[in-house]
């Protein structure tokens, strides 16, 4: 059976004769008939009777149209979706984020794509540094932005942009009227400090470390966010990325430049041979342009 035996066969079928149906096709009518008997010779049952000069069709003929035209709804699908893939207008991404990233920074970026190309469907998961290079390794995500680089063969990491760290401070706070905190502002102070194998933890950290300045360390949590909120409760300071810093109202906390300068990079996450995706091109470039002119 071949694709150009059931176009003849659904021709016939909604032209009501063989010669309308060759004029449609753009083929001869002995060529149309051809058609006509090698599909019946396969499907082993006639399709047509001809009944003095008119053609009438069997209702196994009936019963064969709903698949074809059904394949034929399937061919049309697949030939619209390749050309929409080929034009960059259709696509489905699996994009993973550090936390503070997929809730402050990614949702934006991600609106205003779809606002444009609405026919790409985005699926946001939001992980930790760690499980997001394990699901780019695994093939769960399609690529990831994290705090982090990874560091599995597999992966590549790509910088898509560098933010410098800030300091944090309850409202109210003696040091607030400081348009600039200095490491050494912060000694003895109460800190609320992210966990032990925390990346920025560990940059924070030596810094405090190579100054010799001792903080008195209060609170211990997993998160920046949350750090963030210790802090606007009045538990302690802290010095954590600006996007989580952003998350707070300047009534909820005091956010300034914090020196010597602590930088955090965006990082790209994804295979090092992905597999080729247009819309995954073309969305990285759009992420990347918008992540590049953040103001933070």
């Amino acid at each position: 059976m071949y694709i150009r035996q059931l176009e003849a066969f659904k021709a016939v079928m909604s032209m009501g004769s063989v010669s309308r149906a060759a004029e449609l096709l753009c083929i001869s009518q002995p060529a149309v008939s051809q058609l006509i008997n090698q599909l019946e010779l396969y499907c082993g049952f006639p399709l047509f009777e001809r009944k003095g000069k008119r053609l009438h069709h069997t209702r196994e003929a009936e019963a064969l149209l709903v698949e074809v035209e059904a394949m034929f709804t399937g061919v049309n699908r697949v030939a619209r979706v390749a050309a929409a893939l080929r034009e960059q207008k259709w696509g489905a991404l699996s994009i993973g984020a550090f936390p503070a990233i997929a809730r402050r920074v990614l949702p934006k970026i991600v609106a205003d794509y779809v606002a444009v190309r609405s026919d790409v469907v985005f699926h946001l998961q939001s992980m930790r540094s760690r499980s997001l290079i394990d699901a780019v390794a695994s093939h769960q995500l399609d690529f990831a932005v994290s705090f982090i680089p990874g560091d599995r063969d597999e992966i590549e990491s790509i910088p898509l942009q560098t933010l410098k760290a800030v300091c944090i401070l309850p409202v109210g706070h003696h040091l607030s009227g400081k348009q600039v905190i200095h490491a050494q502002d912060l000694a003895g102070e109460p800190f609320v400090s992210l966990g032990p194998q925390d990346q920025s933890r560990m940059l924070i950290d030596k810094i405090f470390d190579d100054l010799q300045i001792s903080r008195k360390m209060q609170i211990e949590t997993g998160q920046s966010e949350t750090a963030c909120s210790f802090v606007a409760l009045g538990a302690g300071v802290s010095v954590v990325d600006p996007i989580s810093a952003a998350g707070c109202s300047e009534n909820e906390l005091i956010v300034r430049p914090f020196e010597p300068d602590i930088t955090f990079n965006i990082w790209l996450i994804r295979q090092r041979m992905p597999v080729k995706s247009a819309v995954a091109d073309h969305f990285i470039r759009f992420m990347s342009d918008r992540l590049s002119a953040i103001n933070i």
